[in-house]
C-alpha cells in the first residue's frame, strides 16, 4: 500500500513578510512588493525594479533566507523521529559573490595577495546548490537521504515532489523540502533583461492583456512532510513531472507538456478536479498563454468551477524558489480556506480566460488544490494538494 504524504509545517520569507503568517496577511490584503532596486547602481539596466527582502545580514544569501523559511516550517512541525529517517530536499541554484568582488578578482588575476583579503567573500558567494542542503542538515540534525534540484523555476518544485516520493518509497520518514532564490543582482537583472524576458513597463501582472515580461523576486519557502498524519494540515496527494524538450527560453505553444504534468498529478490523487489552482503565471506573454490553454485542456468545463491565481503579481518570479511558495499558497487554499489572488491583473487577456481571484483573497472551502512550476528549458512540475 503506498504512503499518505502528510504536510506538518510551513514556513517562508518572502519580500512581504519575515514569516508565511505576515507574508500571507499581505497577500490576501492585496499588497505589491515591487519597487526600484537600491541595492546596487542599476542605470543603463533593461529593468530597474525587483522584489526584494532586505536586510538579511551579511553572506551568501541563500543560505540566510533559506535558514530563516525553514527554521519557520521545522519549529511549527515539532519532529520526533531518528535523524536517519530525516530526509532534506531542497531546490536552488548556484550562489554568486557580488559583482564588485567579481570585479575585484578579475582585476587581481594570479596575484595571490590581491586575492587574499577576497577570499572570504568569494567563499560566502560562491557556493554550490547543494550548499543549502548541507547547512539545513545541519541545522536539523538530519542523516536520512539528501538532494539538491537545480531546474530554473521548478527546481522547489521539484524537491518537494522528490521528498514526498521518498516518503512514499520508505526512505524516510520525514522530509524537510523547499527552495530558494536570491537572483535580485547585476547579472540576473542584465541577463534576463537581455533575453527580453523582464517587464519593460515594472510591472507582475500575469494574464493580463498588457503583460510584457515577470518581475525578479527573492525568497524561500519550506515545508515539513510526514508519514504520519500528525499535526498535518494537509496532503501531498498528487505528483506529475514532465519535459517539453522544446526550446531552453520558451514554453510548447500548446501547453502539451504542462497539460501533461497536471494530468499526472490529478491521477496520481484520483481527481478529477480541483477548487484552487496557483498557477506559474510569470505575466509573459508565452508562458501565461500557454498555462492557460492547458489548463482548460486539462479540466474543460470543470474549471469553471475553480479558483485560479498567481502570487508573481505581487512578490515577482524567485525562480528557484517560486515553486515552494506557491505550494504553500496551495496549502494555505485547502487548510484555512484563503484563495490568494492575482495582483496587477487589471484587464484580463481574453486569451487567458480563467476564474482569476483578483484583488483581494477570497474565502471559500477548498478540498483541493493544485500548483504549477514551469521552468526555462522545459521542465514541468505539478503538485495536488487535498485538505484533511
Amino acid at each position: 500500500m503506498t504512503r499518505r504524504v502528510w504536510v506538518v509545517g510551513v514556513g517562508a520569507v518572502t519580500p512581504l513578510g519575515a514569516t508565511w503568517v505576515d507574508s500571507v496577511a499581505a497577500l490576501a490584503a492585496g499588497e505589491i512588493a515591487i519597487g526600484p532596486v537600491t541595492r546596487f547602481d542599476v542605470t543603463g539596466f533593461p529593468s530597474t525594479v525587483a522584489a526584494t527582502i532586505e536586510p538579511v545580514g551579511a553572506g551568501d544569501r541563500r543560505l540566510l533566507l533559506a535558514r530563516t523559511a525553514a527554521a519557520e516550517a521545522w519549529t511549527q512541525a515539532a519532529i520526533d523521529v531518528p535523524a536517519a529517517r530525516i530526509g532534506i530536499f531542497v531546490g536552488a541554484e548556484a550562489g554568486r559573490p557580488d559583482f564588485a568582488t567579481v570585479v575585484a578578482v578579475s582585476r587581481a588575476g594570479g596575484n595571490v595577495a590581491a586575492l587574499a583579503p577576497l577570499a572570504a567573500r568569494i567563499g560566502r558567494g560562491a557556493t554550490s546548490p547543494g550548499a543549502v542542503a548541507s547547512m539545513l542538515a545541519a541545522m536539523t540534525g538530519a542523516h536520512g537521504p539528501v538532494e539538491t534540484s537545480s531546474l530554473a523555476c521548478a527546481s522547489s518544485a521539484a524537491a518537494i515532489a522528490e521528498a514526498g516520493r521518498c516518503i512514499r518509497s520508505g526512505e524516510c520518514d520525514v522530509a524537510l523540502a523547499g527552495g530558494v532564490g536570491a537572483d535580485v543582482d547585476q547579472l540576473m537583472l542584465a541577463s534576463f533583461g537581455l533575453l527580453g524576458a523582464l517587464s519593460a513597463r515594472g510591472v507582475s501582472c500575469p494574464f493580463d492583456v498588457q503583460r510584457d515580461g515577470f518581475v525578479l523576486g527573492e525568497g524561500a519557502a519550506f515545508v515539513v512532510l510526514a508519514r504520519e498524519p500528525r499535526g498535518a494540515i494537509a496532503e501531498l496527494a498528487g505528483i506529475g513531472r514532465t519535459m517539453d524538450a522544446y526550446r531552453l527560453t520558451a514554453p510548447e505553444p500548446e501547453g502539451a507538456g504542462a497539460a501533461r504534468a497536471m494530468q499526472s498529478a490529478l491521477a496520481d490523487a484520483g481527481l478529477d478536479a480541483v477548487d484552487y489552482v496557483q498557477t506559474h503565471g510569470t505575466s509573459t506573454p508565452l508562458n501565461d498563454a500557454a498555462e492557460a490553454h492547458a489548463l482548460h485542456r486539462v479540466f474543460g468545463r470543470a474549471l469553471d468551477r475553480a479558483r485560479v491565481a498567481s502570487v508573481k503579481g505581487a512578490i515577482g518570479h524567485a525562480i528557484a524558489g517560486a515553486g515552494a511558495l506557491g505550494f504553500l499558497c496551495a496549502v494555505e487554499a485547502v487548510a484555512r480556506g484563503t484563495l490568494l489572488p492575482t495582483a496587477g491583473l487589471a484587464h484580463p487577456d481574453p486569451l487567458c480566460a480563467l476564474p482569476h481571484v483578483v484583488g483581494t483573497a477570497a474565502y471559500a472551502s477548498a478540498a483541493s488544490a493544485l500548483v504549477n512550476s514551469f521552468a526555462f528549458g522545459g521542465a514541468n512540475v505539478s503538485l495536488a494538494v487535498r485538505s484533511m
